[in-house]
């Protein structure tokens, strides 16, 4: 039982550091898109990624108010509790296997 454990502690594990990695890769094109208003090739990489994430919850949920966008704080949101609920109960229901 114990390598069924292993198997979802790794895959909690795996998806924890994915959400990280998104969660980052928005907060950085947020600052970015402040700082560097004009093209940029790091920006246009890190835009690419987070835009693959913002943009179903812009297509769903309009929430501009003015020029400010709340799809990234949305999104935040979400991989937040993606995080704490579904990726904690995978590692906490390996860890009660192993």
């Amino acid at each position: 039982m114990f390598a069924l454990g292993n198997f979802f502690t790794a895959i909690g594990t795996v998806l924890r550091i994915s959400i990280n990695f998104i969660e980052l890769t928005i907060i950085i094109s947020v600052v970015m898109s402040f700082l560097f208003p004009v093209y940029n090739k790091f920006k246009s990489i890190v835009d690419s990624i987070s835009e693959f994430f913002l943009r179903p919850i812009r297509r769903y949920l309009p929430v501009n108010i003015g020029m400010f966008d709340f799809s990234p704080f949305i999104a935040i949101l979400i991989l937040i509790f993606t995080d704490r609920f579904l990726v904690q109960t995978l590692i906490d229901f390996g860890n009660r296997l192993g």
